[in-house]
């Protein structure tokens, strides 16, 4: 699927590059945070020893910074970008998931920021609807 990026997403897409020296596949852009979504075998190496690219990316946006590991089985992306995930139901293009309720703020994220990410990214990669989360 194709991923139409502002330029705005490809100017921090950049910037990301520069610092990690990791291809990005997408970028979500929020008020409090970025997310990247870069390739599984690549997410250590844009993480950085001891989380210094992740250091790096926060001072100069002075944003929060979550990279999410692609994997083109949606089952398997989904466990990626959530790994403290309990069940995953997928049924046409709807998503329904269910994590401990001591997580939930978490997966949901400061006004919702995280949770919506979330769907962006599986709209723009993999066509879905809606994701819900139990």
């Amino acid at each position: 699927m194709d991923v139409k990026l502002s330029t705005q997403n490809i100017r921090t897409i950049a910037m990301f590059e520069k610092v990690t020296k990791v291809n990005a596949k997408d970028c979500i852009i929020t008020d409090n945070a970025l997310y990247f979504l870069v390739d599984m075998e690549k997410a250590g190496m844009a993480i950085g020893k001891n989380g210094a690219n992740i250091k790096e990316l926060r001072r100069i946006s002075g944003k929060h910074v979550k990279i999410f590991p692609y994997s083109p089985n949606l089952e398997e992306f989904i466990k990626n970008i959530i790994p403290n995930i309990k069940s995953v139901d997928i049924t046409d293009k709807r998503v329904t998931i269910s994590v401990p309720h001591e997580d939930k703020l978490t997966v949901i994220g400061k006004h919702g920021e995280n949770i919506n990410a979330m769907r962006d990214m599986l709209k723009r990669h993999f066509d879905v609807e809606s994701l819900k989360l139990r």
